[in-house]
């Protein structure tokens, strides 16, 4: 009988290929590059924009762009397809055939997802940090990168399981209360994942005022595992309960 983590592997290799299809890779790739020639543009004209920036400093650019549209962005294209993918095509049934635990099946999805997230994110938002500013700035959107794939990652892989309309829903998440509900309370912000990126950013890259009060990095850590697991959770007692056809 093969053990769990093999049977992870094994799982997680199936949904790679469904995920990392050709055309999501070169879209989102393309919004990468957009960044990386904007951040060019902006760092080459001798001043950032006082409305991406205040005081040029880089952290407000990588924040506006990085964190607020192209990690989330990014994350719902390639999460949601993970379990999403899988049950649009009816083939959860063959590992339904399979002795298999249903926590195997959600943990490779959301290891299948990290894997194609982690390149596809990190490496233009360390090439963005180190075009438009320095070690520290590379290393703070790096670190802030890694909290976002994790935390919209587990999330839009729940999203992608529960309704067939997760990019519409999770565009919502993102651009309505991500991008506006938000910001007009700091109780409402605490349930926004950009609260937790943008505080992770601020505290790496010591800009006091990217965001009102940023939690601490202790916090910002705490919250990310405990929003992972509870969507995880979440996502396996759904695939208990769900018919397959």
């Amino acid at each position: 009988m093969s053990s769990p983590v093999s049977t992870v592997v094994a799982i997680t290799k199936r949904i790679v290929p469904s995920v990392a299809t050709r055309g999501r890779l070169i879209a989102m790739s393309l919004v990468g590059l957009l960044g990386i020639i904007i951040g060019l543009v902006v760092r080459n004209s001798g001043q950032f924009d006082e409305a991406l920036t205040v005081e040029n400093d880089p952290a407000y650019f990588l924040s506006r762009f990085g964190l607020a549209i192209f990690v989330p962005l990014v994350a719902l294209v390639i999460a949601s397809a993970t379990l999403g993918t899988l049950r649009e095509e009816r083939t959860l049934v063959y590992f339904w055939l399979r002795p298999i635990g249903r926590w195997q099946i959600t943990a490779a999805s959301f290891v299948a997802g990290l894997l194609v997230l982690v390149p596809l994110i990190g490496i233009p938002m360390v090439i963005l940090g180190g075009v438009t500013g320095d070690g520290r700035d590379i290393a703070a959107i790096a670190i802030a990168s890694l909290v976002g794939i994790v935390a919209y990652g587990s999330v839009f892989t729940l999203l992608g399981l529960l309704t067939q309309r997760a990019l519409a829903w999770g565009l919502v998440y993102i651009l309505v209360w991500e991008g506006f509900i938000a910001g007009l309370s700091r109780g409402a912000g605490r349930f926004a994942i950009r609260t937790y990126t943008t505080s992770a950013l601020s505290r790496v890259a010591e800009v006091g005022d990217l965001i009102d009060n940023p939690e601490s990095m202790a916090t910002v850590v705490i919250v990310t595992v405990l929003l992972a697991a509870a969507c995880l959770g979440f996502a396996t007692v759904r695939l208990n309960n769900m018919d397959v056809d």
